[in-house]
């Protein structure tokens, strides 16, 4: 009987440790701690190749906005192309979300007018993702990433214009691919014009120069 109760004494001891903080809870803050040091990684990363570009960047720029040295962020990333992926996959994986949150509350028949319109808008507010993303090609080939950090990054972009071309198909379009095509283009060259302050010469505002075209779809 006295065994009994002790073993049960001891099961409860190591229960209260790792609620309380314990050996368990100690790991489990230990990967929270790391996850939190990624992120700050990633976030100073992008700051980094907003002000620089891929080719300016260096990790050791990187480690100094992070607050760390470079020897702390291998563990994390291979090198400065990983990082830039990364940016840019977080970058996607938002505008994801942004799409499917727009056209999952769009009425009928307007679903793929506000997958174009969510795409716009999300670059409209994040007009430096979108400079990163255009920045991995010059001429016609992308440059400064491996073929599979590449292909992995071409496969999210992909699901992006999957989105927008599956709302259009929902609003009863054949010409999918075509549309969305047109769409992405459209909103990418107002937003260039725009960032660059092209549409100055024409005495023409972007948003309205977005949703003359949303109209006409």
């Amino acid at each position: 009987m006295t065994g009994q109760k002790t073993d049960r004494s001891m099961t409860k001891d190591r229960s209260d440790d790792t609620s309380a903080g314990g050996p368990g809870a100690l790991r489990s803050n230990g990967d929270g701690q790391r996850e939190d040091k990624r992120e700050a990684i990633v976030a100073a990363a992008a700051r980094v190749f907003k002000e620089r570009g891929l080719e300016g960047a260096s990790m050791r720029l990187i480690a100094r906005e992070a607050g760390c040295t470079t020897g702390a962020i291998y563990p994390h990333f291979g090198g400065k192309e990983s990082l830039y992926a990364e940016v840019l996959a977080q970058s996607l994986a938002s505008l994801q979300q942004a799409i499917r949150d727009a056209t999952a509350i769009a009425p009928a028949g307007s679903q793929g007018r506000a997958g174009i319109k969510a795409f716009y808008d999300y670059y409209r507010a994040h007009p430096l993702e979108l400079t990163l993303g255009l920045y991995l090609y010059q001429g016609a080939r992308p440059v400064g990433l491996s073929e599979d950090l590449d292909r992995s990054l071409n496969r999210s972009l992909q699901t992006v214009f999957d989105l927008i071309s599956d709302g259009l198909a929902n609003d009863g379009y054949d010409d999918t691919a075509l549309r969305t095509t047109n769409g992405v283009a459209q909103a990418v060259g107002l937003l260039i014009l725009h960032q660059t302050r092209r549409l100055r010469l024409l005495e023409s505002n972007v948003d309205e120069q977005m949703t003359y075209f949303l109209q006409q779809l």
